[in-house]
């Protein structure tokens, strides 16, 4: 009973929704105007875009109840531009195929159920018939609901005043992918309304006028963004009787009565993606790489034209098909090229080039592994990885590899990929994930040798999740070898620290510093308290820290812990507060725990601070008791969006030397020998020997002396995004924006025996070229706005060393060369087979002036003018 009351009450306070009020066998004539406007955002230059007029008559040709079969017929259609154009570039398109079928649709309440169209029509104008349709998806109840309408999915919010109703839509959009994490990705803001005048007390619409905006913007530099405006325009001219009706027991029936022996198909009022075959300017995938031959060369890369080429080319592997793909990458004249492009088939991130890349290369090889290599190092950075390439490489790893080294690249690969997918929440809960994970696990558990149980670990690291930090503790805390509790300990320190703020994590932490359980190599008891600053840690850490410096054997180490803490306070971070609290008490916080005299240092500033991301620079160095270099991180990372993003690091380690210098080693069973790892765009690559053993040392101080060698190249796609906007209006505009970076990291060691001093150069060099584009391509019209920047930059990191005397003077020096900024806009209105066409350009450059860093202001600036200066 009180139910019955309740639904009685809704019905007199809210009223029937929908609009009742369209009677069956009259035709209500509208006119009816769309317009859409391309540009970016923030600009008072001319737009491009279209606009396109109509008639439209609608008539109620069935009714049974509530449900009623509306047929919408367009007539008198015509293109018009948006403003003054020289050239009339719509002036003779013809619009005749719009307006030569109707569209029906099955109206009950003011809800689309569904769209009838002609199976002879097409899909463009099927698109612009819904858009009509979609108006008069209505309701006159005020409240919330979810709808299907020609943008998908859609929540729409209805406020009602009187004759008036506003229509707000937040909709779902789905269609196609982008970067997760958003400092190297792009922010999209939509709006989206109608306002509906209503008349009658069974009401009809009188006006309806809709606008839609979508504005993509790129983090990193908010000014390369498009804007897509939409508008619509509904007015009821007048109605009259004596429309056709048709007879029917249901909806289907009516249809088919109303189709008249015309064939008419249900479909969605979701828009469809307009399949345009290429008709003029097409090139075949071969083509495209003959004509970018030249930039894809090794010579090229680290250079703009390698970038451009790279973002070219993979647009069009993008569409190709396996067996095309297997054919440029086999074509005999691309033999040179064949490491870009891998770079490239990569990138595309489509199962046909996953599928082609691994039929291509060989994994079972021992020796000539450099293409394999190739491919496993650009696929750790792909941006949307999907649960099929997860599974195809982990079939891969447990396949037959004739290489440690390719091993250990597809181990760190996988474990980098599933990072990213895991970065969607829903996907990390597929079962490939779980997968991957125990994989590693037994392979770290079943390691006999120390080189798997790093491998691993550093697997891990990559892959970042939360449930192996408890696996990567216990190998922290109570592994035999030194370099597994490192690596480890590195491991842990990729994952953001909210997730090791547990008092489980500190404890292990602590412990290991302070070696209650055993003892530990002094990089590792560093490591280990450098984590355990950063990771919330209590006032009773801090304070522990700090009056173990007292005792500190060498004072290389509390040396680094002190300029650790003292980094962490002037660059504000979260452990600061914490600290600055410990540091009142005199007792923990005096002369003899924070005055060290070592050479080792922590320093970190910022590099670039603009508007919408901030770039900081990091250095760490550690020295053995003799002076000598121990380990150095070099970091640099980018922050923005409310993440963060590491973009390099370059570690190098080192030990044994000391008995090179007639010194006393700390570790008396430790052999001469050198390393360096590297994470690029936040993934860990497998790291690379530098020397083993003395004879290898010398070997490399006289063979390698002044040359200069390449770590790292190749091309990375740093930024990717595509989305389809089904706007309501019946368009579909496309929107992308892809950001290419062609790396070469690289440097040279001169080392001069008889003058006892040494230049070390690592130079990063690197060009980054960014692209957009938000565009119709459609067989009536191609109206779209492009949008580019580029930049080409080197920065060099110097160590010069003179050890001719005891301590060694160290010199370092960071300087970033001059380069310039370009960004272009290209904005155009074309119709397809006609040669009148709209064009126009903008174009800006900004001068980067040469800059030096500041590395440990004070005592490095004092040590390079004990080295340089003139007398």
């Amino acid at each position: 009973m009180w139910s019955r009351f309740l639904l009685l009450l809704c019905y007199l306070v809210l009223g029937e929704a929908g609009l009742p009020g369209y009677e069956l066998g009259h035709t209500y004539h509208y006119n009816y105007q769309t317009r859409l406007r391309l540009n970016e955002p923030d600009t008072d230059k001319p737009d491009v875009g279209f606009q396109l007029s109509a008639g439209v008559d609608v008539t109620v040709v069935w009714k049974s109840g509530e449900d009623q079969l509306v047929r919408v017929q367009l007539k008198d259609v015509q293109l018009s531009h948006i403003g003054e154009r020289k050239a009339a570039v719509f002036q003779k398109v013809s619009t005749a195929d719009l307006q030569t079928h109707s569209v029906l649709f099955h109206w009950r309440a003011g809800q689309v159920e569904a769209v009838y169209a002609a199976e002879k029509d097409t899909t463009q104008a099927i698109n612009l018939k819904k858009g009509v349709v979609s108006l008069f998806q209505v309701q006159t109840a005020a409240g919330e609901r979810q709808e299907t309408d020609v943008s998908g999915q859609c929540i729409a919010l209805y406020d009602v005043s009187k004759s008036k109703v506003l229509k707000t839509r937040d909709c779902l959009l789905s269609a196609g992918f982008t970067n997760y994490n958003k400092v190297v990705g792009v922010d999209v803001n939509s709006a989206s309304s109608v306002v509906y005048e209503l008349s009658g007390d069974q009401p009809i619409i009188q006006s309806a006028v809709s606008e839609e905006n979508h504005v993509t913007r790129v983090n990193l530099r908010k000014e390369l963004a498009t804007i897509i405006f939409s508008g619509q325009q509904l007015q009821l001219e007048k109605q009259e009787a004596g429309g056709a009706t048709v007879q029917g027991a249901g909806v289907e029936e009516a249809v088919t009565a109303a189709a008249a022996g015309e064939k008419f198909l249900k479909v969605s009022l979701t828009t469809e993606e307009i399949i345009q075959q290429c008709t003029e300017d097409c090139e075949s995938p071969a083509e495209v790489v003959a004509r970018y031959r030249d930039d894809l060369s090794t010579e090229a890369l680290a250079h703009l034209r390698s970038s451009n080429a790279f973002l070219e080319v993979l647009k069009r592997l993008r569409h190709a098909g396996k067996e095309t793909i297997l054919n440029v990458l086999t074509d005999e004249e691309n033999g040179d090229i064949v490491p870009q492009l891998i770079d490239i088939a990569t990138a595309t991130q489509t199962d046909s080039a996953m599928e082609a890349l691994l039929e291509f290369l060989d994994f079972s090889v021992e020796e000539d592994t450099d293409l394999p290599d190739r491919f496993l190092f650009i696929l750790g950075f792909a941006t949307h990885p999907t649960d099929k390439t997860l599974s195809m490489l982990l079939e891969k790893l447990a396949g037959e590899i004739g290489s440690e080294k390719i091993y250990e690249a597809m181990a760190l690969t996988l474990g980098a990929l599933v990072h990213t997918y895991c970065l969607d929440p829903l996907q990390c809960e597929q079962p490939i994930v779980e997968q991957v994970k125990t994989a590693f696990l037994e392979g770290l558990e079943s390691a006999e040798y120390e080189d798997g149980q790093l491998m691993f670990l550093r697997a891990l690291g990559n892959a970042r999740l939360p449930d192996t930090i408890p696996v990567l503790l216990t190998h922290a805390e109570g592994a035999q070898s030194n370099a597994v509790s490192m690596a480890a300990l590195k491991a842990l320190g990729r994952f953001d620290s909210a997730l090791l703020d547990s008092n489980g994590v500190r404890k292990s932490l602590s412990r290991i510093f302070h070696q209650n359980r055993k003892t530990y190599e002094n990089t590792v008891r560093t490591a280990a308290a450098s984590l355990l600053l950063m990771v919330n840690p209590s006032p009773w850490d801090v304070r522990n820290v700090l009056l173990s410096l007292s005792t500190q054997e060498p004072r290389e180490v509390s040396t680094f812990i002190r300029a650790r803490i003292q980094d962490l306070l002037d660059t504000n971070h979260p452990s600061s507060v914490v600290i600055q609290e410990v540091l009142k008490d005199v007792s923990a916080a005096n002369y003899y725990t924070l005055a060290q005299n070592g050479l080792s240092a922590a320093y970190s500033n910022i590099m670039a601070d603009t508007l919408n991301a901030v770039a900081t620079y990091g250095l760490f160095i550690e020295f053995a008791k003799s002076a000598l270099m121990r380990r150095s991180n070099m970091d640099v990372f980018l922050h923005g969006q409310d993440s963060s993003i590491q973009i390099l690091q370059v570690a190098l380690e080192a030990e044994g030397l000391e008995a090179m210098m007639g010194e006393e080693a700390e570790d008396e069973e430790a052999s001469a020998s050198g390393g360096m790892g590297l994470i690029l765009m936040d993934v860990q690559v497998r790291p690379f020997k530098l020397f083993a053993g003395q004879a290898e040392l010398m070997a490399a101080a006289w063979s390698y002396s002044g040359v200069r060698m390449s770590a790292v190249t190749g091309i990375v796609l740093m930024q990717d995004h595509f989305q389809i906007h089904h706007l309501q209006s019946g368009v579909v505009v496309e929107s992308t924006f892809q950001g290419g970076i062609s790396v070469e990291l690289g440097g040279s060691v001169d080392i001069s025996l008889w003058n006892r001093a040494s230049v070390t150069l690592v130079s990063n060099n690197g060009a980054l070229v960014m692209k957009g584009s938000a565009t119709v391509d459609s067989p009536l019209v191609k109206v779209g706005v492009d949008l580019s920047a580029e930049a080409e930059a080197t920065i060099d990191f110097t160590t010069s060393v003179d050890f001719s005397d005891m301590p060694f003077t160290m010199c370092l020096q960071m300087e970033q060369k001059p380069f310039q900024y370009k960004r272009n806009i290209s904005l155009y209105e074309k119709v397809p087979g006609k040669d009148a066409k709209f064009r126009l350009k903008r174009e800006r450059t900004r001068n980067i002036p040469e800059k030096s860093f500041p590395l440990f202001t004070g005592q490095n600036n004092a040590q390079c003018r004990a080295m340089f200066s003139e007398d």
